[in-house]
């Protein structure tokens, strides 16, 4: 039997599951094409498999999350007797430092909203508006570039100031109020976007390119790689570790417990209200979100001296 049309079968049935499989399904199909879409599976040879899993320059996380995708399909194979070892190596090699979100300062995301009217080489990719609205909409919102994209028409609600988020991540849907700032950031987009390149029907894409068509998330991925070197931000450690689109969604969460603290509000209370408007089922889920910064930290020990000096009253 061949590896394509095991992985294929497998994919099905991870379906079955309620999985959406999209990574893990893209990883696969990648190792299928790596591997030899023809060969039989009993013959992928271990060596082939490191190499895959190692890919070309240094160890970085994404070797465990490929891994992990050949560790479920061949665990799949083997309890349906396709094959009897798995060629996977035996020795793990340790999980490289996690990522650290970068938290933009309030003047860094002015300096991307001014660039993202000067900053494009090629006038024929996404409309400067569209960059700066989708932009201002993730950290206003908080929302995930792929939840952005996938907006409609009939998503956009903004008499009444909400968005309807489908489908999103572990196909949860969602209704995300808005602020004033932006209802009237999307309600100025909506006016201005070009008649013949967003059509106005309700499941048409909200956020559209030049054709009127949906947006590719590596097409706004690759503008804003663009608009951010143009506007100069950069942080040590190689072009793996420098500020990215979904760190919009980051600094939003991290910049509303700021203000929260700043606020007097209960952070504590107010916290699960926080992952229930992120689309998280649990609370941890969030905590990742929440990078600790100089003025978080501030802002906290601000309340805790607050908060001891009461109890010290007290005795």
């Amino acid at each position: 039997m061949t590896l394509q049309h095991v992985v294929e079968e497998y994919a099905t049935f991870r379906r079955t599951l309620g999985e959406k499989f999209g990574v893990n399904g893209k990883l696969l199909k990648a190792f299928c094409r790596a591997m030899g879409e023809d060969t039989a599976l009993q013959d992928v040879a271990p060596e082939r498999v490191s190499a895959f899993l190692n890919g070309i320059g240094p160890l970085t996380a994404s070797w465990h999350v490929r891994h992990n995708a050949l560790l479920g399909f061949y665990r799949y194979a083997i309890s349906r007797g396709f094959v009897v070892h798995s060629p996977l190596p035996i020795v793990i090699p340790k999980r490289p430092p996690a990522f650290q979100p970068y938290i933009y300062s309030q003047a860094e995301l002015r300096r991307l909203m001014d660039a993202t009217s000067s900053y494009q080489r090629d006038r024929g990719s996404l409309e400067p508006l569209t960059v700066k609205t989708i932009l201002l909409l993730m950290y206003g919102a908080a929302l995930r570039a792929s939840e952005v994209l996938s907006l409609t028409n009939a998503d956009v609600d903004l008499l009444n100031a909400v968005l309807t988020v489908r489908d999103s991540k572990f196909f949860k849907s969602r209704l995300v109020p808005l602020g004033p700032v932006t209802t009237q950031t999307l309600t100025e987009y909506a006016s201005r976007r070009s008649p013949s390149g967003s059509p106005r029907e309700a499941e048409a894409s909200f956020f559209a390119g030049r054709k009127g068509k949906k947006i590719p998330l590596d097409t706004l991925e690759g503008a804003f790689q663009q608009l951010r070197e143009y506007a100069g931000l950069h942080r040590a450690g190689g072009s793996r570790c420098q500020p990215r689109l979904h760190d919009l969604r980051h600094t939003s969460a991290v910049h509303r417990l700021t203000a929260w603290y700043r606020e007097g509000k209960d952070v504590q209370l107010l916290l699960p209200q926080l992952s229930v408007y992120m689309g998280h089922t649990y609370l941890a889920a969030t905590q990742v979100y929440l990078t600790m910064t100089p003025e978080l930290l501030h802002e906290a020990s601000l309340r805790f001296e607050l908060y001891a000096g009461r109890e010290g009253h007290h005795d």
